[in-house]
């Protein structure tokens, strides 16, 4: 059995990681447990109890919340957005020197970086190899999007006005995400309903377009290898 600690900006991050981390793993060999935010169950269904947001998450990365969370747990998963990664206090910047927009892979290394700063290196560096980042460019839905538009790649690749672009596809079903109240259960449902089309089969070609959600899954694959060598 597996134990994972998970620190998300919110209850539909903490899902969405959750699903895909049970799925490529083992439903039966992994327990995840929620250091942020703080999640209960009300008939069935799973609701924030705490603040949410990236100011959390970074507020959650430092020394202590790590070594806590080592002691108790064998891994640790860590998922931020880059939407809002030029605030003050987040502090990442998107461009080069010559204000050109950097490649996902350069804007995932330096909101890596951002998010080691609180930590002490001596720290990180003992539990390096059990530290997974989920970094979702602009969002997490945008991870979603190859599940709708299999015929385009164009938008599987697509990493801006995701849930916009996720509506236009659930609008044909009847149903949406609205972006100012992702956790009324209405829409709880709706999450749960997308999530069921990711299978363990289907997630790596779901994956492989989108760098974030490709470099998550190297990740998981590690500790997949691991478990298989047990």
């Amino acid at each position: 059995m597996i134990s994972i600690a998970l620190i998300c900006e919110g209850v539909s991050e903490a899902r969405i990681i959750s699903y895909i981390i049970c799925r490529y793993l083992n439903d039966n060999e992994v327990v995840i447990n929620n250091i942020q935010p703080s999640i209960v169950h009300d008939n069935g269904l799973e609701k924030q109890d705490s603040v949410g947001g990236w100011a959390q998450v970074l507020e959650h990365c430092t020394t202590e919340t790590i070594c806590d969370a080592m002691a108790t747990n064998d891994y640790l998963v860590i998922q931020i957005d880059t939407d809002a990664c030029i605030q003050q206090s987040y502090d990442v910047n998107i461009y080069d020197d010559n204000m050109i927009k950097v490649s996902d892979e350069i804007l995932y290394n330096r909101v890596v970086d951002r998010l080691k700063r609180d930590i002490d290196g001596d720290i990180f560096t003992q539990y390096a190899d059990k530290i997974l980042f989920a970094i979702c460019i602009n969002e997490t839905e945008c991870w979603l999007l190859p599940l709708y538009y299999a015929s385009s790649p164009k938008k599987c690749s697509s990493t801006t006005n995701c849930i916009y672009k996720l509506n236009q596809k659930l609008s044909t079903e009847g149903m949406g995400i609205p972006e100012d109240n992702k956790n009324a259960p209405e829409v709880i449902r709706v999450y749960l309903k997308i999530l069921k089309n990711l299978t363990h089969r289907n997630i790596p070609v779901v994956a492989s377009y989108n760098f974030g959600f490709a470099t998550f899954l190297k990740q998981l694959k590690k500790i997949e290898d691991v478990s298989t060598e047990k």
